[in-house]
């Protein structure tokens, strides 16, 4: 037991890891996941929704390897990041458990979405800038940036540390720039598409106002963990600490908060947030809360893991177990060897990741199978039409000679989590 005591982070860390192994085993493709898998096959400098380095990672490592990796990544900047500002060892290891075992760490390790290098580069960008070094710190930002467009937040603890020494500062911001180069040209050549989609969804796309800043506040309860988001609370209004810890940490909730008053905003977007807080946060006093901190993360990730691990029948409607469970059904596809059509770029991604047939979307969200080229169809060939909810649309249907819809057989747990309907699009016109 008094093993145990003394060596509870490390426990803490090696445990939230395994969460995340089970995970990433247990589970199907997420959609976004599969999405970004179907840009890993076309080599890009960025996409329409994200810059490349995701789907440059997912070719390299994997889909939920490269996830696990990052997290990893992620997790060793935050111990270093803790001894960066002067934290004692003990310290470190709290700060990293702290962070490990918040429900944003726990899902963004184990995904593979844009926001598991982020988190990565972030905490190492800290420690970088931290130390003054601006090179390792544009290199590191830069990075940030190549994984996701958040990480332009970094400009602002640069300016903060490296406002007194101009020439660091634009050494640091030309590196970055250099870096994060592949996105900025892919967008310069394409219309700008993906800076303008950013900004259309960040901050007008599903309305806004009081009722989403309220599920922003409840996100950040549940992302961060309620105690340690009232610890973060009491540690940025009371406690002297690094300015840019701070500076780190309120960014982005105060940026998405903002945000969330002009559109419907995603609770992950502040995770990097987490990085900072749970290193001041370890560097403080009060013991007793942090531990309970970190005791209802533990029993939250836990918890959340197994749900979604089991996946029982009374939670077969819940949204985030339904996009982990009940897409390798798209398999049978294969047998057909036909293009699929859906109307959901996330829906087409499945098809193409379990099937392994070209897909494409007619109708839906705007998205990177827009500035794609339809896949090519000879006159008189057949494809599919699948989706949850309906038929094929008209635009399609004008293009073939019949329509069939095809009786392929849904267990009830299949039809809870994922009701397809499949037609088969017969002779395609001239």
């Amino acid at each position: 037991m008094s093993w145990l005591r003394a060596n509870a982070p490390l426990v803490i860390i090696a445990f939230s890891f395994a969460l995340r192994i089970a995970l990433a085993l247990g589970t199907d493709t997420y959609p976004d996941e599969a999405y970004y898998w179907t840009w890993s096959q076309h080599f890009q400098l960025a996409y329409f929704d994200h810059p490349a380095l995701i789907a440059w990672s997912i070719a390299l490592l994997g889909i939920r390897f490269g996830a696990l990796l990052w997290g990893a990544v992620a997790l060793a900047g935050v111990h270093r990041l803790t001894l960066t500002v002067g934290g004692t060892r003990e310290q470190a290891w709290w700060a990293t458990a702290l962070f490990a075992s918040t429900p944003a760490a726990a899902l963004l390790g184990t995904l593979s979405t844009p926001d598991a290098p982020l988190l990565a580069f972030w905490a190492w960008a800290l420690v970088a800038l931290i130390s003054k070094r601006p090179v390792l710190t544009g290199v590191w930002w830069g990075l940030a940036m190549l994984s996701k467009y958040n990480g332009i937040l970094l400009g602002l603890p640069v300016l903060v540390v490296f406002f007194r020494r101009p020439l660091h500062l634009v050494i640091a911001t030309v590196i970055a720039l250099v870096v994060t180069s592949p996105t900025i040209i892919w967008n310069a050549t394409n219309e700008w598409e993906g800076f303008r989609f950013q900004i259309w969804h960040g901050l007008t796309y599903g309305g806004g106002g009081f009722p989403t800043f309220l599920e922003f506040l409840g996100g950040q309860l549940l992302m961060g963990g309620p105690v340690l988001v009232l610890l973060t609370i009491w540690w940025l209004s009371r406690e002297r600490a690094s300015a840019v810890l701070k500076v780190a940490t309120l960014l982005p909730i105060v940026f998405f908060g903002y945000a969330s008053w002009k559109a419907r905003g995603e609770a992950n977007w502040t995770a990097a947030a987490w990085i900072s807080a749970s290193v001041g946060l370890a560097m403080t006093g009060f013991e007793k809360w942090k531990r309970a901190a970190l005791g209802l993360n533990l029993a939250i990730i836990t918890v959340g893991s197994m749900a979604l691990l089991i996946a029982p029948r009374a939670l077969w409607n819940v949204p985030a177990v339904q996009k982990l469970h009940g897409w390798a059904w798209l398999e049978r596809v294969k047998g057909e060897g036909l293009t699929v059509f859906t109307s959901r770029y996330q829906l087409s991604a499945e098809a193409s990741f379990y099937a392994g047939v070209p897909a494409s979307t007619v109708g839906g969200r705007r998205s990177q199978y827009d500035l794609w080229p339809q896949p090519e169809l000879a006159v008189g060939s057949d494809a599919l039409w699948i989706d949850e909810r309906e038929g094929p649309p008209a635009e399609l249907l004008v293009r073939y000679e019949t329509v069939t819809p095809l009786d392929w057989p849904l267990d009830e747990r299949q039809a809870a989590l994922h009701p397809f309907k499949v037609f088969r699009l017969s002779k395609k016109k001239p």
